[in-house]
């Protein structure tokens, strides 16, 4: 990968970034008409009533794109000009609300949105002038959320412009020093599967609301297997419709569709260890810790993997195979108070009580609400008095 640099726009709550060499090829972009077309060949008639276009425009927002770069030639002054338009629309800061996941539409007239809300309407208005808008999938370290011992899958989604020079990422957003790994341009197919994955996600956040006229646990399923109808090899929602069943308490059900994503993606080390926790819930030990294994050869930078398999060995009294993974984890994650507190309790197990109180005040620098860490020292307190 080339170096990253900071491409020249004003901005409030945003950055582009050129990452020269990261994108991958070319592949098909729609417009609004055909994208309808498409979906409606691959979307189940009792589902077609949920098909929304997320970059559809109408004319006032086209109108609108075509007079702010009627005086600019360059495809670089066009970019500027609809960004600033975009921030002019949310009074030049960016009213971010990830719980909004609108279309472009929507994001024009109430001024706020999520990472793809936003990137929604800038692709909507790029497309409208001739530029070459794609949507990028941004790999990053804070891509998943932990629930429960499961791991919920979600993206950052931002906007692309390709140029001669390469491909420049628009990202609206309110955390412009987060660190990028790197980045994919998608297609559309894979940018609206994104957008009902998303939507699915946020419903699950939905199931103590009282004052909604849905059922938020129906609509969450509903989302997830709209995204997958789009897209059947759409990893993400495969993953989470299992999160989503497995939360239901429906394991047999979560463990299919966990294998049916591995299926299509063998390394997807999210899924592994989501299986490898349902293997946990019924006692098969030794298939859930082949997964975590899996998990963890695959884990990437993820430190959180090598934590629930070192969670298994420790369950299992493997306390030398545990702390090498709990090890691994903080190499990763420095910050990961779940690793450093149960590398406490493989000391504590060994007898080392001193390298075990070592860990748990660390566990308390980190966490210092992390209750199970206090109660330990509590518990080591005449050890510890000693060791002092």
């Amino acid at each position: 990968m080339s170096s990253v640099h900071l491409f020249s726009l004003p901005a409030i709550g945003m950055v582009a970034l050129s990452l020269v060499g990261c994108a991958s090829a070319q592949k098909r972009f729609y417009t609004a008409d055909e994208m309808r077309s498409e979906l409606e060949a691959r979307v189940s008639t009792q589902m077609r009533d949920e098909i929304v276009i997320p970059f559809e425009i109408d004319d006032e927002i086209r109108q609108l794109a075509r007079d702010i770069t009627r005086d600019v030639s360059s495809d670089d002054a066009k970019v500027q000009a609809i960004v600033n338009t975009i921030l002019g629309l949310a009074g030049f800061s960016i009213s971010y609300d990830w719980l909004s996941n609108k279309t472009a539409r929507e994001v024009f007239r109430e001024g706020q949105g999520n990472c793809l809300a936003y990137s929604n309407l800038f692709v909507g208005m790029a497309r409208a002038v001739g530029l070459d808008a794609r949507y990028a999938d941004v790999e990053f370290t804070e891509r998943i959320t932990r629930e429960a011992e499961i791991i919920v899958h979600s993206e950052h989604i931002t906007a692309a412009v390709r140029r001669a020079t390469g491909t420049v990422l628009i990202d609206f957003t309110t955390t412009p020093g987060r660190k990028y790994i790197g980045f994919k341009v998608i297609d559309d197919l894979e940018a609206i599967a994104n957008f009902y994955n998303n939507q699915g996600f946020l419903y699950g956040y939905f199931t103590e609301t009282e004052d909604v006229d849905f059922d938020p646990l129906e609509k969450e399923l509903e989302m997830y297997r709209l995204a997958l109808e789009i897209l059947p090899t759409f990893r993400r929602a495969r993953n989470n419709l299992g999160v989503a069943l497995r939360r239901r308490g429906q394991v047999d059900e979560a463990i299919e569709q966990y294998r049916l994503a591995i299926e299509h993606h063998p390394k997807y080390a999210e899924a592994h260890s989501n299986l490898g926790t349902a293997y946990l819930r019924q006692g098969r030990t030794d298939e859930a810790l082949e997964e975590f294994r899996l998990a963890a050869r695959n884990a990437g930078r993820d430190g959180y993997i090598h934590h629930r398999l070192g969670v298994v060995y420790l369950r299992l009294a493997r306390y030398q195979d545990a702390i090498e993974q709990f090890r691994k984890a903080l190499s990763k994650e420095p910050e990961l108070a779940d690793a450093r507190f149960h590398l406490g309790e493989c000391y504590r197990h060994l007898g080392d009580e001193q390298k075990a109180i070592e860990e748990f005040e660390a566990t308390l620098e980190i966490d210092p609400n992390y209750i199970a860490a206090r109660t330990r020292l509590d518990q080591l307190s005449p050890s510890r008095e000693q060791l002092q």
